[in-house]
């Protein structure tokens, strides 16, 4: 499923049993209090706006934001596609590309973002970029450096697949010279891939896709009063869950 049609719906599904070989990642970010896992891929246009979205949000309800990555081009070169060639496969023809794209620009243009896609000479490889974010959430500059890629790429242009550009903007973000070395080694991009399985193992199909526990999945880059109202009742289920706990003590 693409995430266009993604963009455009909004499916929310039940919160699967322990057994689920995808809950895992959900369980484990729960534990540390009020959290929604966003999936998404840095690629990804609509995962930009989810991400512009929902940070307001973060605050106002006290939630912490959790990457899982995805991989949209799971089995792109290391070197990327040229952007043309990548669009024609994609869309079938630039023409179609380009009513796509065009839709996306007045989304982002309504949120406050810019999309300058006729910059983009390339579509990257994103592991580099993501074992790179995996880093950040560990050191807790995540969104940081996850605006920093987005606006990079659609924005500006750039390979998100560059080393330099990478270490540069990790820099910026705060990261340090061990967490950009940790990110370059095999385990941390293995790790991406690993996370990109869980998610189709979930029957994630599409980005951007959210993950509350407690509530299960809500796809697509929802407006901000759905997504507010996805938090809330997150915050409705957590609560339960402590008058339970207190209940039986």
């Amino acid at each position: 499923m693409s995430a266009e049609h993604h963009a455009a719906t909004q499916h929310v599904r039940a919160r699967p049993q322990d057994g689920d070989p995808g809950d895992r990642f959900e369980r484990a970010a729960a534990q540390q209090g009020p959290v929604v896992t966003l999936v998404a891929d840095l690629v990804c246009p609509w995962c930009r706006i989810a991400l512009h979205t929902l940070r307001p949000l973060l605050e106002r309800l006290g939630y912490r934001l959790r990457w899982h990555p995805f991989l949209l081009n799971p089995g792109l070169p290391p070197q990327g596609v040229p952007w043309r060639l990548y669009l024609e496969r994609k869309f079938g023809t630039i023409e179609a590309a380009t009513v796509a794209l065009r839709r996306v620009s007045r989304r982002g243009a309504a949120a406050g973002l810019h999309f300058a896609f006729e910059r983009i000479a390339r579509q990257p490889d994103t592991v580099p970029a993501q074992a790179l974010l995996l880093e950040a959430q560990a050191e807790g500059r995540l969104i940081p450096l996850a605006t920093a890629l987005f606006d990079a790429f659609f924005e500006k242009g750039r390979d998100l697949a560059d080393p330099a550009l990478l270490e540069a903007l990790a820099l910026e973000a705060g990261l340090g010279p061990e967490a950009i070395a940790a990110a370059a080694s095999p385990d941390r991009r293995a790790q991406v891939r690993a996370e990109h399985r869980r998610a189709l193992a979930r029957d994630i199909d599409g980005v951007p896709t959210y993950l509350v526990p407690g509530v299960g999945l809500l796809a697509g880059a929802q407006p901000a009063e759905v997504l507010e109202a996805f938090l809330e009742l997150g915050l409705l289920a957590a609560e339960r869950v402590r008058a339970q706990g207190r209940q039986a003590s």
